[in-house]
């Protein structure tokens, strides 16, 4: 439906009229080579709110109030750069105890009473293992020689703090920074800072789909292995869920120079499923002289060595570990002093 100008409106027409008559002219004269005074009218007019609500009404037939007249934008020297969103203020006082963690001094010790839980039922002499430690080594040149990843990414912790996320799951979220991936961010720094060099794979494997993320990761491992074949170590990391008679949340966690600090659990895999693994035992080597170095270094900071039937991608390295850094009873920041601590002995045994 057409609208018809209102008779209110018809005062405008004669003024509108003269200034586009105007600068139609000027416009005309600076085509053919006007100076810059007639750039500067031109400017002037088209800055004009009166100008400009005339010409809307000459164009409509309705007038237009001066206070919903489109204000005149400043020309911008330089284009206009896209810049990312600052991020959220931080809570000074939920991170204060972080940015404040002194990590305790590692005892000056090697304590090779070693436990085992022999989940797999195969045998095994620790002692000797002990006694004849495999030598695996790396370089503090800063090329790859740690891989670290997550078959199960997306276990995260009892939120505490700053440290809350949006659930994917019973303890579970798809963010990185809250869930077990930033707990390996945390210990690549740490290699990172002695020289080691560390590829860590952030992907998530275990959603939307659960059920085959030992296969998502293995390939993914075995990429990043064909890419850089100087990779010695490697580590899927991992928080444990642990459940009370009461189906409460099991915190495993252990108080060390005042601060508490999520205990940690080396996992070996092998054979016993079936699946081939030859280097079971060179893995159970590595864990069990890592496992005397952190006893002595930080008691009670590990819990027994997991021996287990299913082989976990531990096949992919001599030096393959499963780590399981605290439990969904645990929080975020406990988990990380942990690993911290577990980071800085590992870059001990590797670099001696």
């Amino acid at each position: 439906m057409s609208r018809r100008p209102s008779r209110k409106s018809t005062g405008i027409f004669v003024p509108a009229a003269v200034a586009l008559l105007c600068a139609a002219l000027l416009l005309i004269g600076h085509r053919m080579g006007g100076d810059a005074q007639v750039d500067a009218l031109l400017d002037a007019i088209a800055n004009n709110r009166t100008f400009i609500t005339s010409s809307i009404a000459l164009e409509t037939g309705v007038s237009v109030p001066e206070a919903a007249a489109p204000a005149a934008q400043p020309q911008a020297e330089t284009p206009a750069v896209a810049v990312e969103s600052a991020p959220p203020p931080v809570d000074e006082a939920d991170t204060a105890q972080t940015n404040t963690d002194t990590l305790p001094s590692p005892q000056d010790k090697r304590d090779t009473d070693i436990s085992v839980r022999n989940d797999a039922g195969l045998s095994v002499d620790v002692d000797a293992m002990l006694n004849d430690p495999i030598d695996i080594s790396v370089t503090a040149d800063g090329s790859p020689q740690v891989l670290i990843y997550h078959t199960h990414s997306t276990e995260a912790y009892t939120p505490e703090g700053s440290d809350t996320y949006t659930a994917s799951g019973d303890y579970r979220t798809r963010d990185t920074n809250q869930n077990v991936v930033r707990v390996g961010t945390e210990l690549t720094k740490v290699l990172e800072s002695r020289g080691i060099g560390v590829i860590h794979i952030t992907d998530i494997f275990d959603d939307p789909a659960y059920n085959g993320s030992y296969g998502r990761s293995l390939t993914a491992a075995e990429q990043v292995l064909e890419k850089y074949p100087d990779i010695a170590v490697t580590i899927d990391l991992h928080r444990d869920a642990i459940l009370n008679n009461d189906g409460s949340q099991y915190r495993v966690a252990t108080t060390l120079d005042g601060q508490e600090v999520a205990q940690l659990m080396l996992v070996i895999g092998t054979d016993a499923s079936g699946l081939t693994h030859p280097n079971w035992r060179d893995n159970m080597n590595f864990a069990v002289n890592l496992q005397a170095d952190l006893n002595g270094a930080y008691p009670d900071l590990m819990r027994d060595v997991n021996l287990r039937s299913q082989r976990f991608n531990t096949h992919l390295r001599s030096g393959s570990i499963l780590l399981e850094c605290g439990s969904s009873g645990n929080t975020l920041q406990e988990a990380i002093r942990a690993v911290k601590l577990f980071g800085n002995v590992l870059a001990d045994r590797l670099l001696a």
